[in-house]
Order: structure tokens, then sequence, then C-alpha cells
């Protein structure tokens, strides 16, 4: 029986680390990596996010999960340095998932250069491409595809949309380290149904410099969705952002005055409304 996929020698280190965290606690390796992505994710959530109740594991063992965050952000750090961009969650996802006995299990993601080849035949020219493009990909996996586009365009908006939770957690993490601003969707996108969560990544960078993430169930994704806030928003100072947001609220009042103001009626019209009235009770 084969062995699998081989970790790139870049992340093996931390590769060690959760088999041997899961080697001796008796646990699966996919919990393990699935509950490492978590664990990273909550620590950049905004302060008001939930503790997360379902964490199984005692102090000593979460330290252990600190020591893994840390290794992952060395690795990340290093090799963006030199890439531009990198995945290593991806990589490990793959080493650890096609392991023995995990064969038939097992996810392969797109190699980074047919990615890169991708994203250029998509995107086209630079000139045809809008000062801050919309970039989806509905399918999208750990995000490599994403991630090699914003490597070439900045200050993109990128949308990243799976079926596959884990997935999702890690497109979330990569766009964290890589300093992508979007969002990330966990849903059957073509049935377009079975919604397990979205996250809101990075929405403050590029006027506080700090990475983020806010999480939303299904009705405060669709609430942000029909704000329709523009993609530039993200990518301005804090007095445009202030500026813009300040309009929609003066927009917002100017227009309930419209809506408030009785509008002339006939007789007739008055008894009919009267009558659809509630009366306090």
């Amino acid at each position: 029986m084969s062995k699998g996929y081989e970790a790139p020698v870049e992340v093996r280190e931390l590769e060690k680390l959760i088999n041997d965290f899961t080697y001796q606690n008796g646990l699966d390796v996919r919990d393990v990596f699935r509950d490492l992505l978590r664990y990273i994710i909550h620590g950049f959530s905004l302060p008001n996010t939930p503790p997360l109740t379902d964490w199984r594991y005692t102090k000593e063992q979460s330290k252990a999960f600190y020591g893994m965050f840390a290794m992952w952000i060395r690795i990340m750090e290093k090799q963006i340095k030199i890439h531009g961009w990198y995945d290593a969650f991806g990589d490990l996802f793959m080493a650890l998932t096609s392991q023995r006995g995990q064969q038939q299990n097992g996810q392969f993601f797109t190699p980074e250069h047919i990615t890169k080849l991708m994203s250029e035949l998509i995107m086209g020219k630079k000139e045809s491409i809008p000062q801050i493009p919309l970039v989806y990909d509905p399918a999208a996996g750990s995000g490599r595809t994403l991630l090699s586009a914003k490597a070439d365009w900045p200050q993109s908006y990128l949308v990243a949309w799976d079926i596959d939770y884990t997935c999702c957690l890690m497109c979330v993490c990569n766009f964290l380290m890589n300093s992508c601003v979007g969002e990330v969707v966990c849903i059957d996108t073509l049935r377009m149904n079975n919604f397990r969560g979205a996250w809101l990544v990075n929405a403050a960078y590029y006027r506080t410099g700090l990475p983020s993430v806010q999480w939303m169930n299904e009705q405060e994704y669709l609430l942000y969705k029909q704000a329709d806030i523009p993609a530039y928003v993200f990518f301005l100072n804090q007095e445009r952002y202030d500026e813009y947001f300040r309009m929609r609220e003066t927009w917002a009042k100017v227009m309930s005055l419209f809506k408030d103001s009785p509008e002339p009626q006939t007789g007739n019209a008055c008894e009919s409304e009267g009558d659809s009235v509630p009366q306090n009770q």
C-alpha cells in the first residue's frame, strides 16, 4: 500500500507536531487538523466572538495547539517572503489525509503553477481589469487560485465558496496570513443550500494593518450581501471609510422622511386604511 502524498519539506516540522500530538492522545488526525484551524481563526476573531464552547482539549493540550499555531506563523512568514503567497495547510491536509488507511478520503488541490495559469486566463490583461476586481471561486478548496490572483492584483476582493467545511477553514486561514480581503462561505454551490457559515476576512486590514475574522450565520450573511458595500471601501483609509458610511446614514434618513410623509388620499382610501390599522389592546 502506497504512502500517499508527501508534504513539502517546508511544512514537515508542523506535520510532525500534528502527527505526534494525534498519536500521543489517541485522536483522529482529521479532527486535530480541523481543530487547529478553528483555534487559529478564533484567535483572529473579533472581540465579541463567543468562546469555543465545544473545545474538548485540556489546558496542557491547548498549549500544544499554540505551538502548532506559532510554527505555522513562522512557516507562512518565511515562504510568503520567498514566493509572494503560500498555502501551508493545503499541502499539510493532502499529506495527512493520504496517509496509510486514509487514501480513500484523500483530497488533492490544484498545483500552484496551474493556479497561476488559471488566474491569468480568467483575469486577462491588466489594463482591462477594474481598479479593485472582484474574484470569485465557487469551488475554492484551500483558496489557492484566489491567492494567486491576489498576488498579481493585491487590491482584489476575493469570494471563496466551497461545500467542504475544513476547506473553508483552510481558506480563511490563508486569507488571514496572505493579507487577503474578502469572504469565505461554506455552502453547496450547485444546489445553493446546506449553508454552514460565512467568514468576512480582513475587513479592516487596510485601515488598521491587523488581520481579523467575523463569522456570520446565514441571516447575517444575507444582510451583509443586501447592504451591497462597494469593495473599494475595504481598501481606503479610515477617513474615507467613515465618510462613506456617514453618507449612507444621511441618505437613509432623507429617504425615511419621504416614507413617513402622509400621502394625499380620498375619503374611501382613508376609511379602507383605517380598517387595516391594528388598534391598541
